[in-house]
């Protein structure tokens, strides 16, 4: 093969790469997550770093499905920014995986609610990058220019207002339809029946802040007014709160280890569902036998990592956290 075929070839695979596997490869991610809809399926960095500023979480994630949908479309419109594009997202998305992976995440969190370790991405994410840039230089039209034509840069931003309208509008359409499937039904039938025990509905997610809780009454609480089957005796005395879930091995091996037999105070733990519902498979039973029991509802995606535990003395919060089961926070016995 001649050297003029060789370079053709070489700027062939530039483009299959660049402009064709990457888009595909970040249009699944997009896609994956755009319908499953949900701030709970966001990479772990990104949840404490959005929670730790104040960011509506919700927001974050269409916002990201937006960006995620402009890249694609200027990488198809506009060749001479292909590179670049590509780069700086997938660059975007290596720096995200260090941090899953830093924090021990099972989960990229970059299709939804697909696990996929973080671990394997980086692989998928820096074989392309190192793609992107390694042939891009071989193909002329991928070469970055200042000079773009009219028509793609016209068809570009037509493409950004598209995106962000599919990434902020489609979820709505998509939980309209599923409001008429039975499990919708029976979700949000659930969720009346805790609004009206409990007070009020929950919001669409909720990222506790356990240091805001210190030295605050549990009634006056945000959170307080969405459990279900609390004590009426709550501001009495010292009493304790476990936020739990039914198929939470940790949350099973603190109240074995820590609440079973006779209990020295009074103790409520609190059952904390997945969006859609309480689990039906991989339930543990239940070891806190003097325990009364309450629950949270579902329909909200909860972002805490159970076992948390809370010491109430005369109602006022005095210790909140997640914690280990083999040094448990909060406890005094």
């Amino acid at each position: 093969m001649t050297d003029q075929g060789n370079a053709r070839t070489w700027a062939a695979a530039a483009e299959l790469v660049t402009r064709v596997a990457v888009p595909l490869w970040i249009l699944a991610g997009a896609l994956f997550k755009l319908f499953a809809g949900s701030p709970s399926t966001l990479p772990s960095v990104v949840i404490k770093l959005g929670g730790a500023v104040g960011l509506d979480l919700a927001f974050v994630l269409h916002f990201m499905v937006g960006v995620e949908l402009v890249v694609i479309g200027v990488m198809w419109l506009l060749p001479s920014l292909a590179r670049l594009a590509g780069a700086a997202l997938l660059s975007v998305f290596m720096l995200t995986l260090v941090g899953e992976l830093a924090n021990g995440a099972s989960s990229c969190g970059c299709f939804g609610t697909v696990t996929v370790h973080p671990a394997i991405t980086m692989v998928i994410d820096g074989l392309l990058l190192a793609a992107v840039l390694g042939l891009g230089p071989r193909s002329k039209r991928l070469r970055f220019s200042r000079t773009l034509p009219a028509v793609g840069v016209v068809a570009a931003l037509l493409w950004t207002v598209a995106s962000f309208a599919v990434a902020f509008g489609l979820p709505a359409v998509n939980g309209r339809k599923k409001a008429h499937t039975p499990a919708a039904a029976k979700t949000a039938t659930a969720m009346a029946d805790n609004a009206s025990q409990a007070g009020t509905a929950p919001p669409s997610y909720y990222l506790p802040d356990y240091k805001s809780w210190l030295g605050r009454k549990w009634n006056d609480l945000e959170i307080a007014k969405w459990v279900r089957g609390l004590p009426t005796d709550i501001d009495q005395g010292e009493r304790y709160l476990v936020f739990y879930r039914k198929d939470c091995e940790h949350c099973h091996l603190l109240l074995e280890e820590h609440f079973s037999g006779q209990l020295p105070f009074p103790t409520t733990v609190i059952a904390v569902p997945e969006r859609a519902g309480f689990p039906t498979t991989g339930v543990l039973p239940m070891p806190c036998t003097q325990c009364s029991q309450a629950e949270l509802p579902s329909g909200c995606d909860w972002f805490m990592q159970t076992p948390v535990v809370v010491r109430l003395n005369g109602g006022v919060v005095e210790c909140a956290a997640e914690v280990n089961p083999d040094t448990p926070e909060c406890l005094q016995w």
